[in-house]
């Protein structure tokens, strides 16, 4: 074998070897630890995903969405879990966007719903403007909207800077804050879209 030859093979060689290394370096992405995924392929009676901590607190969230969109679920093993969805296309989405317009964060948490009163900050006040059946109230020039969702419970809604931030109950014990851009300004249909959105992936 001539020498070019030789060192065209070493060379060859050594450029393999250090990307074969720098393929071992880098970190692999690993998914949530707290998460198990499910298949009806594998004999099991639900599709999709379920988060849970420590055992003894039985928290527990199952969400019926592919392995993908469980993927991008925020869940750290306490009491509360985060996603994104991309609206209106009920797609959940890398936190922070995958270059969608209008991303609409998901905040959840269990509570009781025995000894839950959300409306408890507003006892005692009365709203200073009624209007198509929305409800202003106003806390020291900040002003929070209330109205009845199509589920028949109450929605707090309260304007930030570029921000709308609601807050409500759903199901049996799940208080749920969802976050969206100013550009959306009807309440009540991103409200209905929340619930949209709850009711195809929360499983209980």
């Amino acid at each position: 074998m001539s020498s070019p030859m030789r060192r065209f093979l070493y060379w060859l060689g050594a450029g393999m070897a250090f990307l074969l290394f720098l393929f071992f370096l880098i970190p692999k992405p690993r998914d949530n630890p707290y998460m198990k995924i499910y298949s009806l392929l594998d004999g099991d009676d639900f599709s999709g995903c379920e988060f849970s901590g420590d055992k003894r607190s039985g928290v527990k969230f199952r969400f019926d969405l592919t392995p993908e969109e469980c993927r991008f679920v925020i869940y750290k093993g306490r009491s509360s879990v985060q996603f994104s969805i991309d609206y209106p296309y009920l797609k959940v989405v890398r936190d922070g966007g995958d270059g969608n317009k209008f991303p609409v964060y998901f905040y959840m948490e269990h509570v009781s719903s025995d000894n839950f009163d959300a409306d408890r900050h507003l006892r005692g006040k009365r709203p200073v403007l009624v209007e198509d059946g929305i409800e202003t109230y106003e806390f020291g020039g900040f002003k929070e909207r209330k109205f009845t969702g199509k589920d028949g419970v109450s929605v707090y809604v309260s304007d930030y800077v570029n921000t709308v931030r609601a807050n409500r109950l759903y199901r049996s014990g799940l208080w749920v804050f969802y976050q969206y851009p100013k550009e959306l300004t009807d309440v009540e249909a991103v409200d209905s879209f929340a619930l949209n959105v709850l009711g195809k992936i929360v499983v209980e």
